[in-house]
């Protein structure tokens, strides 16, 4: 009889639990869940409707490839001389691709609308920098042109870029999962350089028949640009997690390609995390 009675209690403890437990639940999904300006509510999870705005900061690898630096600067001081139009100095490769690494930090401001567990935005981001990069080389060739000279041909090429800021202009698509919404991005962006490039060509020539003078050529050319502007795109993941109503934290990896800073390809990859308020 008292295993009975001990049975019967055990049973009624455990429905008990269960009604606290729904109770709880209720209670979540109507009173801490639901407001005239919060994000969660009881039948989808988290709203990520309206405007945002917030803050980041992360670590910045950058990759240039500086290959065409000073052919533009070899291509004028060798500008109508058969060495140029027959070898082609100005296409000499001197120089080749570096990286750098370094910190950027910024803030962003968007807009996004969900439908059901899709959501879709606009978002601008604008990050500081510090990425610094250098180069530095020569190349020698040995050759003979139409005109009867046997030419010996130096190319010294020196370049740098310290990468500033860049910003982006991002269409956002995610999936809203309780809490978190993964997304992804694509976009367009500019960037700001500074950029320093410099070429000496040293050129030597004789006629191995005497019949014409030997030659001899040494001159340098420098270009230096401060705020050289660059056109590029963007694409990237990430995630955004709604740790209270109006704020959320987020995790994200970024990717910009620039078309080139005077001549230079430079792309950057990003990895942040980033703070923001939810209006």
């Amino acid at each position: 009889m008292g295993e009975v009675m001990r049975l019967r209690s055990l049973l009624c403890g455990v429905v008990l639990v269960g009604m606290a437990g729904e109770a709880c639940a209720a209670d979540l999904s109507d009173t801490l869940l639901r407001g005239s300006q919060t994000v969660i509510s009881a039948p989808g999870g988290t709203r990520w409707d309206g405007f945002y705005v917030g803050g980041q900061a992360g670590g910045a690898w950058s990759g240039t490839d500086f290959s065409g630096a000073t052919q533009s600067l070899v291509a004028f001081l060798l500008r109508n001389t058969t060495i140029e139009t027959e070898d082609n100095v100005s296409k000499w490769t001197a120089l080749g691709k570096y990286s750098a690494n370094g910190v950027s930090y910024g803030a962003f401001f968007g807009w996004q609308k969900q439908f059901d567990d899709a959501v879709i935005g606009l978002e601008g981001n604008y990050n500081r920098t510090s990425l610094s990069a250098a180069a530095s080389d020569s190349m020698r060739r040995l050759f003979s042109t139409s005109d009867g000279y046997n030419n010996d041909v130096t190319v010294i090429a020196t370049s740098q870029i310290h990468i500033t800021d860049y910003g982006t202009i991002r269409l956002k698509g995610g999936w809203a999962i309780d809490c978190f919404m993964p997304y992804g991005f694509i976009g367009v962006a500019i960037g700001r350089a500074d950029v320093t490039s410099s070429a000496e060509v040293i050129a030597s020539g004789t006629d191995p028949t005497g019949v014409k003078p030997p030659y001899s050529f040494d001159q340098t050319k420098t270009n230096a640009v401060t705020g050289a502007l660059a056109y590029g795109y963007t694409a990237g993941f990430g995630v955004d997690y709604a740790v209270f109503q109006n704020f959320f934290v987020r995790g994200e990896y970024e990717y910009v390609g620039f078309g080139a800073f005077n001549d230079l390809k430079t792309r950057i990859q990003t990895a942040r995390v980033a703070a923001g308020l939810k209006f």
